[in-house]
C-alpha cells in the first residue's frame, strides 16, 4: 500500500484516514461497552478505552501494512 493517500488534491498519509475510521468505531464500540454495563467490572475506564483504540489501531494498521 503507497505511503501517501492523494484526496481531492490533497496528499495525505495512509495512517490518518486509518485514525479516523478506527476513532468513529472505537465510539461506537464505547456507546456499548457503556450500555452493557462492562465499565462498572474494569478498573480504569479510561485506561481501557485507550487500550482498546491501540488495539484497534494497531491491529488495522497491521492488516493494511502486512
Amino acid at each position: 500500500m503507497p505511503l501517501d493517500i492523494t484526496l481531492y488534491g490533497i496528499q495525505m498519509p495512509t495512517l490518518l484516514p486509518i485514525f479516523i475510521i478506527v476513532a468513529i468505531l472505537q465510539i461506537a464500540i464505547d456507546g456499548i461497552i457503556t450500555d452493557t454495563g462492562i465499565y462498572r467490572h474494569v478498573w480504569h475506564p479510561g485506561l481501557f478505552k485507550m487500550a482498546l483504540f491501540v488495539c484497534f489501531f494497531t491491529l488495522a494498521c497491521l492488516t493494511i501494512y502486512h
